[in-house]
């Protein structure tokens, strides 16, 4: 069973998605802690992540409030049955708790120092032979590695039969 929960209709106004996002996952995350998953585990799939953790919120006293059940859920949660994927263009914004915990990555292409170094960091097999390469990654080209991947592996995704629209819109100049 797949349940597939998207913000395209939430606001950005007042944090909202973030809001909402940390909310379900402090609802999964204690499901997790009373043992709902440990028979059936589950894995709570994240895209565009660095939108949604590591995150905190003012309120008019200036008082912060943490959204962090992300990082709990990453942290914690693997002996629960409960699993974190997150898909993100931009690793440095994840909390490095977080990206430390992740135990295999797909890296697509990138370009900005900050996030090659966030994904050194977190993952001990990427060297520097691997993050040079990096930035050269064409579509649908990923490097797959990981603590049960001894040695990181060249590969390319298959695109799939509905295309997702993301292309950048093209400038038009009138002359």
């Amino acid at each position: 069973m797949i349940l597939r929960i998207g913000f395209e209709k939430v606001g950005y106004e007042y944090n909202a998605r973030e809001i909402l996002a940390n909310s379900i996952a402090k609802y999964l995350l204690n499901k997790a802690r009373s043992g709902t998953f440990k028979n059936d585990p589950i894995v709570l799939f994240v895209d565009e992540a660095h939108q949604y953790l590591n995150k905190s919120l003012k309120d008019d006293q200036l008082n912060y409030m943490e959204l962090n059940a992300f990082d709990q859920i990453a942290k914690e949660c693997r002996k629960y049955g409960l699993f974190l994927c997150i898909a993100t263009q931009m690793p440095r914004d994840i909390p490095v708790g977080t990206l430390s915990q992740m135990g295999t990555f797909i890296v697509h292409r990138l370009i900005n120092f900050y996030d090659k170094e966030a994904i050194a960091s977190a993952c001990s097999s990427a060297n520097s032979g691997i993050l040079s390469f990096l930035p050269v990654l064409g579509e649908g080209e990923a490097i797959l590695t990981g603590v049960d991947i001894p040695m990181p592996v060249s590969i390319k995704i298959i695109e799939p039969e509905i295309r997702p629209d993301s292309r950048t819109p093209l400038f038009k100049i009138n002359r």
